[in-house]
């Protein structure tokens, strides 16, 4: 049968029947029918042209072995096909057997016998999309220049529509992707705990992939609450260090190319199948982070049972970063929250340990008070406190435990409490000290410190007893001398060992001024690391030596914030002042 004439009729319904087509393997399908009708040829072969490997690729074929040809590859050069994309020129060949031309090697792979073929090139909009060709005339004529020009017509609409069809097909990719990354943002925006998000992530993967299994893995999480891994399908083999090295072993060779494929039929794939973790294909990503591996997607089998393709490739990817992005995000969040938790409680603790301090009234009996304290972070581990003896006897504390925020506030804490009990025991200050220091090297178990003053005042005698556990020298004013001096005792601090301390009495006269303070006071650095000092502190109080207790804390606390300016405070501050009258 000769070859067909190109009618208007003929043409009409050719373009018809190629634009009709909806989804490019049909189309293809549609076109090498076509082709194989007007030319009266055994078969037609249309191959794709492969751009990053430079290469011709058997997309389909009509009328010939189509199973053995699928995915066979022609190099550029090699055989007429290969000529034809080198020189962009038609070729026709009438004697195969003897064409040295003939790449023989798709003949012999196929089982199949060319007699003759004629081929050309596909161009559309200036660009390469591959050659059609068409395979032994069924009536044993020779191809002629006739059918060069009706197979370079049938080759520019199929060009044409191919392109199209591959424009729209990237087009649809792309909202694919865009709605898949819609779909999981969207998903993830209100995602609270780790273990929600590593479910919903593996489970939109499935749906969106439609894919058997899949396993997310983070391999550099160490954060406590965050889940390293969540997989779906998949046997816990995958997480055994065996598995883990098959797979990813020679990951530095595909890590930046961003994805690997794995057949079953590869050594790789073999091994695994064996193992059972997938049946037909399996695609491994990794998860990046600045370009260093932070962890890793499995994906394989997909419910079609076909392989992965482009566009699957591309959706995980974007997938992966997607999730990298979001895991990352929601790190953030949960050490946010954290932090946000730790604050709340450190300011009700700072609000429970101001509350724990005892309320001194500005006057008992014969003496007045005043006091003051701040912690140089939310809680500290500074104290005072005033146990009550009876109408004409009453006792004074001024501590420091060693260290400062949580720790020092619960051994604060417990140190208050032992030093109160024991006070309110004993007529002894030393007395008092000493089995204080008992109970907290028996009991704390904290390895920390306390020094403390502890003052007993007798109104009746006008006499201070004290005891000092490594406390620093605290101040008394003699009013009628007009003099500072200094109270100290033998001691060291409470908590580390057994030790005596020694106890001294003093009298005193009506006016003289009891300054106890904290370190806090005399060791305010400013921005030159300038101590505040005893000298200092000495200065402002003789200055405001007649004044009410409560203006002598003012002005020492205004005189150390103005020495200290924009530094930031690094000890605890307390001060306790009684007015002896």
């Amino acid at each position: 049968m000769p070859t067909k004439l190109l009618t208007l009729s003929l043409i009409s319904d050719i373009t018809s029947r190629i634009n009709s087509q909806e989804d490019l393997n049909t189309l293809l399908s549609e076109i090498m029918g076509i082709t194989r009708d007007v030319l009266h040829t055994e078969g037609s072969s249309l191959l794709l042209y492969d751009k990053e490997n430079d290469q011709l690729v058997f997309n389909t074929t009509s009328g010939l072995k189509e199973e053995s040809l699928a995915h066979l590859t022609v190099p550029r050069g090699k055989g007429i096909a290969g000529m034809v994309l080198e020189t962009l020129q038609p070729e026709i060949v009438n004697d195969a057997a003897n064409d040295p031309r003939i790449f023989k090697a798709i003949d012999q792979k196929v089982g199949y016998v060319t007699r003759n073929l004629i081929c050309v090139p596909m161009i559309a909009q200036g660009e390469v999309q591959g050659v059609l060709e068409a395979v032994n005339s069924l009536d044993n004529r020779d191809f002629t220049q006739t059918d060069i020009k009706i197979l370079r017509y049938l080759s520019n609409l199929a060009a044409i529509a191919v392109k199209n069809r591959l424009l729209i097909d990237n087009l649809n990719l792309r909202a694919n992707e865009l709605n898949c990354l819609f779909q999981i943002s969207q998903a993830l925006a209100n995602i609270q705990s780790s273990d929600e998000f590593m479910d919903l992530a593996v489970k939109t993967i499935s749906e969106v992939l439609q894919v058997d299994r899949v396993c997310l893995n983070f391999e550099k999480i160490e954060k406590r609450g965050l889940p390293r891994s969540k997989s779906k399908g998949f046997s816990d083999q995958i997480q055994d260090e065996d598995v883990v090295g098959l797979l990813f072993n020679d990951k530095s060779d595909w890590m930046f190319k961003g994805f690997k494929v794995i057949t079953a039929n590869s050594p790789q794939g073999m091994q695994l199948t064996h193992r059972g973790l997938f049946q037909h294909s399996m695609i491994l990503l990794p998860i990046l982070k600045n370009k260093e591996w932070l962890g890793s997607l499995v994906v394989s089998d997909k419910t079609s049972r076909t392989r992965f393709d482009e566009m699957d490739i591309r959706i995980l990817r974007t997938l992966t970063n997607q999730v990298g992005e979001a895991y990352t995000a929601l790190q953030v969040k949960i050490q946010s929250e954290r932090l946000k938790n730790i604050d709340r409680d450190m300011q009700v603790a700072a609000m429970i340990q101001k509350h724990s301090l005892p309320i001194i009234p500005k006057q008992y009996s014969l003496l007045e008070f005043d006091t003051y304290y701040q912690a140089s972070r939310e809680i500290g581990g500074d104290f005072y406190d005033m146990v009550v003896h009876g109408k004409e006897e009453v006792s004074v504390i001024i501590a420091d435990v060693s260290g400062k925020g949580t720790p020092a506030a619960l051994f604060m804490e417990f140190s208050k409490t032992v030093l109160q009990q024991e006070v309110s025991k004993t007529t002894s200050t030393s007395e008092a000290l000493f089995n204080a220091n008992e109970i907290l090297q028996d009991k704390s178990g904290f390895l920390m410190f306390v020094t403390a003053m502890l003052v007993r005042i007798n109104m009746t005698k006008k006499e201070l007893t004290y005891s000092s556990a490594g406390h620093n020298l605290q101040i008394i004013y003699r009013k009628k001398h007009h003099k500072i001096q200094h109270l100290s005792g033998k001691g060291q601090p409470m908590g580390i060992s057994k030790c005596e301390f020694s106890e001294h009495t003093v009298s005193y006269m009506p006016g003289d001024l009891l300054v106890l303070y904290t370190d806090g006071v005399t060791e305010a650095m400013n921005m030159k690391e300038e101590l505040f000092s005893e000298e200092r502190l000495e200065s402002v109080i003789l200055s405001h030596i007649n004044d009410p207790p409560e203006v002598i804390r003012q002005a020492i606390l205004q005189k150390v914030s103005e020495f200290v300016g924009e530094a930031e405070p690094h000890d605890d501050l307390s001060l306790f002042i009684i007015r002896l009258n």
